[in-house]
Parts: structure tokens; sequence; C-alpha cells
């Protein structure tokens, strides 16, 4: 086996050079890999007729039908002896005679095949033929062969059985071509050697040798397309990046996927194929996942350079919503192919758009609720009223901001519990953001007995001095008013704003703010009062040694 494989890796690529001679392309037919499905199911259910019903039709060739449709039950079941009977050799040049029928409808097959598709139920099952088509009543054209310089016809004639009767078979005057046309479009003398060495199948529409050289060129394809996309990536890394490592799983995956399948394309396109197999190949689907998985690796690696990017520029906020994005862009490209994949294949479209018109309406039911929370992500990272690392409220609920989901918002709250959010609600109503403030107001309002008006002017004095003494106090924000009086109280208003977003930081302003409240009411002979009082005791003065002394 290996042998074998060996010489198969040496003689194919010299093989394929010498079958792509320099020729014009054939236009192809507008045909799909369900038309030629559809068109073999109809050839096969009407031999399966003719045989049922007059099983010497075929033999007896007395139409241009029954004539082609014996000459393919002849090549496929390999019936050699009953090929000449398809060929009229009458006067035909000495060399033409020195090839066996198997030969020259080989020969016929495999240049015909190149270019030309037969429907077999369009040939006339008249003995008389096509009495429409501007040739002798004697003479159907089934096809035609294009060279360099030339198109010839390939005919089918009505000539003498030599038993009185007249049969349908391929015409002398294209009998007589078969070498000029084996000479432009056929195979190499090396190819036809392989073909009779290895077994004898066709698949698909190929040859032997060439299923054996597309099976070895998608061999080949594979270490060459990784030694082509291995130097483009250190091609690629020579620019300076910010994720190498990115760009090496680029290139080694769908970027080697991608280069392997257009070199194994590239290499088969050499090994002549016939129209039928041609076809068949463009509707495998083979070019559409090549770029479908390069498409794929493009979008990952833009998607990985934009979350680099905003990590290094602090937005780290969009990169949670980056990645569904991009999963939902993929999904939308994918299904996009495959219904040209499907439209190319020959598959009714109409059907399918109905069918994802159904499945669509019923998955956007049963998604819902999904939908509306996806739809609450978007709206919560476009306005952004809070980020993750924010401390918020929402409604009764006042915690820290951990993550926001396609489906839900994370809050931490301070008790450490995990408040679960989904993104329809936590979108729609008010949330109050801590985190956005640019200080924190210090506001209070204190009920203080004071039996005199001097010694309120002394607490109003010594406060606002207090607030604007402290150097975390903004100055422009400092109110210090007598209020109010209420049950011979009077209210004491502060407002002020401390310079800080930090809340333990405000704590820490707040709490000197209040000693210096306590020791000013103190100094002024005043006292707090108020539903819960704060008691306010001189120290007696054995303790207040004692403390002096420590």
């Amino acid at each position: 086996m290996l042998r074998a494989l060996i010489i198969l890796s040496l003689l194919l690529p010299w093989m394929a050079v010498s079958v792509a001679r320099a020729q014009p392309s054939p236009e192809q037919p507008d045909l799909s890999a369900r038309d030629l499905i559809e068109a073999e199911k109809q050839t096969a259910q009407l031999v399966e007729q003719r045989e049922s019903t007059d099983p010497n039709a075929m033999r007896d060739q007395a139409t241009p039908l029954t004539a082609m449709l014996g000459l393919r039950t002849a090549m496929r079941s390999q019936d050699h002896e009953s090929l000449g009977n398809f060929l009229d050799r009458r006067y035909i040049d000495d060399e033409i005679a020195e090839y066996s029928d198997e030969e020259l409808l080989k020969a016929l097959a495999y240049v015909f095949g190149r270019q030309n598709i037969i429907e077999l139920t369009t040939l006339s099952d008249d003995p008389e033929g096509r009495l429409d088509d501007g040739l002798p009543n004697y003479r159907d054209q089934i096809g035609a062969v294009q060279l360099t310089s030339e198109t010839i016809p390939i005919y089918l004639q009505r000539v003498p059985d030599g038993k009185g009767g007249r049969v349908w078979k391929l015409s002398n005057a294209t009998v007589a071509r078969i070498p000029d046309m084996w000479e432009e479009l056929g195979y190499s003398d090396t190819a036809v050697k392989l073909s009779r060495w290895l077994p004898e199948f066709r698949f698909m529409g190929m040859e032997n040798w060439q299923v054996a050289g597309l099976v070895l060129f998608f061999l080949l394809a594979w270490p060459v397309a990784s030694i082509i996309t291995y130097l483009l990536m250190r091609l690629a890394l020579l620019i300076p990046n910010r994720f190498p490592l990115g760009i090496q799983h680029f290139f080694r995956r769908p970027m080697r996927f991608f280069v392997f399948i257009v070199i194994a394309r590239l290499l088969i396109d050499h090994l002549g194929l016939s129209m039928t197999a041609s076809i068949l190949l463009e509707s495998s689907g083979i070019d559409y996942v090549a770029f479908t998985v390069l498409f794929m690796g493009v979008l990952s690696l833009l998607r990985d350079y934009q979350i680099r990017k905003m990590q290094h520029a602090g937005n780290t906020h969009y990169v949670a919503l980056l990645k569904p994005f991009t999963t939902i862009l993929k999904i939308l490209v994918i299904t996009i192919i495959a219904l040209y994949w499907a439209k190319q294949a020959g598959y009714d479209m109409s059907t399918i758009l109905a069918g994802l018109g159904v499945g669509s309406l019923a998955v956007a039911l049963a998604a819902q609720k999904t939908l509306e929370n996806v739809i609450g992500a978007i709206t919560l990272y476009t306005a952004r009223p809070v980020s993750a690392g924010d401390l918020c409220r929402f409604g009764d609920v006042t915690g820290i901001v951990e993550e926001i989901g396609l489906r839900s918002t994370i809050i931490r709250t301070l008790d450490r519990s995990m408040v679960v959010i989904p993104n329809s609600v936590f979108s729609s109503v008010e949330i109050e953001n801590y985190s956005e403030r640019d200080r924190i107001r210090f506001y209070r309002r204190y009920r203080i007995q004071v039996p005199s008006a001097d010694q309120m002017r002394s607490i109003l004095e010594d406060v606002r001095a207090l607030l604007l003494g402290h150097e975390q106090v903004m100055e422009d924000t400092v109110s210090v008013r007598f209020e109010d009086i209420i049950d011979a109280n009077a209210i004491l208003r502060v407002d002020a704003g401390v310079a800080t977003t930090n809340f333990q930081d405000f704590l820490a302003v707040a709490e000197d703010l209040n000693l210096g409240m306590l020791d000013i009411v103190d100094r002024a002979g005043a006292r707090f009062t108020g539903p819960a009082q704060l008691h306010q005791e001189p120290m007696p003065p054995a303790a207040e040694g004692k403390g002096k002394a420590e």
C-alpha cells in the first residue's frame, strides 16, 4: 500500500499537468447536484420501464433513446462484446481500425463527459429521430466537443443493420474524430496505464485514477498549506501587536484550513474531471465550508483585537457584550452561507425560507423573555447607567455590580449576599449609582437645647469654623443655619460637601465632624435632645486627673 501511494504521488502530479492542456473552457449548464440526481433517477426508472415492457428494445436500437440506453447499460456492465454494436465503423481510415471498440468508446465517453451532460429522457424515442432539428432524418445530434480551433458535433446516425432493418449508432463521422478529440482533451499514456492498474470503478462521475488523484491531492495539500501558513504567520508576527497568540491561532487553524482547501481545489482542477463530477464537487459545499471557516476566524481575530484594545483603554465593560455579539454575527453568517449553498445545490429556497420563518416564529415566542433580557443588556451597555464595580441602589437593594451578562445582572449586597436581577427588569426601573458621585453630601439636622441666644451664636460660629477648617470639606458647599425651634429645641441644619467618592473616607470625615460637634456643644453648655438623647455628663475630678496623669 505504501509503495502504491509513493508511485501515485510521483505519477499523478505529472499526469495532472499533462491532462490540463490549453483549451477553451465550455460554459457549464445551469444544473445542480439535485438536478443530476433527479435526472439519474428518471433515467433509472426509464430503463426499468423499458426492460419490463420490451426487454429487447435497448438491444434493437430502434430509436435514438433506446440506442443510448443500451450503450449506457453496456458501458456500466462492461459488456465489451456488445460495445461494437453502437459504433458505425463504416468508411473510416485504417488508423481508426487499429483501436478496439472499448478504447474508442471509453475515449469518447471521457472527452464528451468533460463538456456535456446528456439528459437521456430528452432524446427522441421515434425511429425517425428528431425531424425539426435541421439535420437529415437519419441523423440526430446529442452534443458537441469544443476543441481549440473547432467544435466537433457528436451524432447518432440511423444505419443498416445488415439484416434488412435499420438501427441507431454513433455515426462514423463522430468515430473518425475520436482520436483528434483525445489528442487535445484526453489524458496521458501514464494515466491510461494507471487506470488499467487500478481496480475498475467510477465514483461521482470520476475515473478510477481521478479518484486516486483526488485522495492524494488532499493528502498533499495539507503539509503544503501548513508550510505556507507558517511563513505567513511569521511575516505577520513581525508587525508589533498586542495579541500574538491570537494571530498564531488564526494562521494555524482557520487560515491553514482555508489554504488547504484552495490548494486541493487548484490541484483537483487539473484532473480533467467530467462536467458531472465538477457539478457534484461544486455542490458539495466544500468551498463554502472553507470560506465559512476563514470568515469565522477573521471575526474571532477582530473580536480578540477589540477586546485587547478595550482592556488597554480601560473600557472592560464592553467586553462581556462583544463576545455574544460576535457569536450572533457568526450564526447569522453561517445561516446566510448555508442558504446560499442550498440554493446552489438546487434546493427550493421558498420551502427552506418558509420553514425558517415558522421555526423563527416558534423560537421567538419560546424565547420572548430571553430576548427581553438580551435587549435589556444592550440597553445597559449602550446607556451605561451602571458598570461592573459600581455601588448602586436598585429599589430596596443596595450593593456592588459584579457582572452584567446577556440574561441578568449580578449585584453583591453590603451583606455579601448575591442578588440576580433579570436585565429586562433592571433596565426598566430607577437606578441610583453612588459610584458616579463627584462628592458625598454631609447633611445633618441636630436638635439642641440651648439656654440663650448668645450660646446659639457661639455654636453657629464654631460649627462653621469646624467645617471650613477641615481639609476635605468643600468650602463653597458649607451651609450652617439655625433652621427652626420645635418643642423648645433649636434645630441646627448642617450641610456640606465632602471631597471624596470613597464611602469609607467619607465616614472618617463624618466621624471627625461629629466629634467636633460634641466638643462645640459641650463647650457652649448646651445639650443634644430628641427621641434618643446623647447623655453628656462632666467628667468627675478624680477621673479627669487620672486621665491627665495617664
